[in-house]
């Protein structure tokens, strides 16, 4: 009798176990703006499943640039995204609500890349140079060179948009530009025109927030606990982009739609020199965007740069030891 009674227990468990409902996970569909190793630890913790793991049903959607990405946020059709930090900033000064809750790289992470009978940044006096889009990170970036070395954009320098970074590499070939801005993998592309590095911008001295994780400020205060969760599958993707080269090179074959053997490894290596292992936003990365954004727009000569970002969540995770656990430090 206790046999069967212990038979009919076990099946009553057995039965209640698969027929529990599944946790739901949270959809989420997140924004990038270009094919571009800076996106590379998102690509690797899409492939590898690892949202999943923080109950996050994931998506990812490319929209081209970061002028754009914010006006589909602006109109509800995205609502996280990563993208230039400085598209953020402009569109709150414009009254919008937009905050940074982390970084993806907080320096400038392009080449100056030119033809080769320009020697100089000088030398583009009275040439045209290209950026994707009008306000984003390629056209702060071409501005601050060349205001750097004493010429303006648009009176010294003309200014073409070009639209994405490969198109910019075809517009060297056909000499519409003669210098641009370069990310990986169109920098290969830009190699292969006859272009050579003359800025590395990395090494320029000058934080920016090139991209930042981002959202309005009405759905981080409604999704506290999808921001969290979606920075540690984040946070772990670029671990696991440093840790695991191959399933590095497979994101990269597939959202970079790459198949060339140099390509991906130049776009691994460019992600791994970039890519920022902790996604602290930057006071001064903000300050900069501000100090270019008064010239056009009073409203950045009295802002604050800690009105643009948040950073309580990576300062969660750090103090909790995530960090420390997955580097080590």
């Amino acid at each position: 009798m206790k046999k069967r009674i212990a038979v009919v227990f076990l099946a009553l468990l057995c039965t209640a176990l698969f027929t529990m409902p599944i946790a739901a996970k949270d959809r989420l569909a997140t924004g990038y703006t270009a094919v571009s190793g800076i996106f590379a630890g998102l690509w690797v913790a899409q492939e590898a499943g690892i949202f999943g793991k923080y109950e996050i049903d994931s998506h990812l959607v490319l929209i081209g640039s970061a002028s754009l990405m914010v006006q589909a946020m602006l109109g509800g059709d995205m609502s996280f995204a990563g993208a230039g930090g400085n598209a953020a900033v402009e569109a709150t000064l414009a009254g919008g609500d937009f905050v940074m809750v982390g970084s993806l790289a907080k320096v400038p992470a392009f080449y100056i890349m030119a033809l080769p009978d320009i020697k100089t940044i000088e030398d583009l006096r009275g040439k045209p140079v290209g950026v994707t889009r009008f306000g984003s990170s390629t056209d702060f970036t071409m501005r601050y060179v060349l205001r750097k070395h004493g010429l303006e954009p648009g009176r010294d320098v003309t200014m073409i948009q070009t639209g994405d970074l490969f198109a910019a590499a075809a517009g060297l070939k056909t000499r519409l530009i003669v210098a641009a801005p370069f990310s990986s993998p169109a920098n290969v592309r830009a190699q292969e025109a006859g272009a050579r590095v003359l800025v590395n911008m990395g090494t320029a001295g000058i934080y920016f927030p090139h991209d930042a994780w981002m959202a309005r400020r009405s759905f981080i205060n409604a999704n506290e606990d999808l921001v969290r969760r979606f920075l540690r599958g984040y946070s772990e993707g670029v671990h696991r982009m440093h840790k695991d080269p191959e399933l590095a090179r497979r994101a990269i074959r597939r959202y970079a739609r790459a198949k060339e053997a140099k390509i991906v490894d130049a776009v691994y290596q460019y992600a791994l020199d970039y890519v920022d292992k902790i996604p602290y936003n930057t006071h001064e990365g903000i300050q900069e965007v501000l100090n270019q954004v008064s010239a056009r727009n009073p409203k950045a000569k009295g802002a604050g740069p800690e009105s643009f970002y948040d950073d309580r969540f990576v300062k969660e995770l750090e103090a909790s030891g995530f960090y420390k656990q997955l580097w080590g430090k």
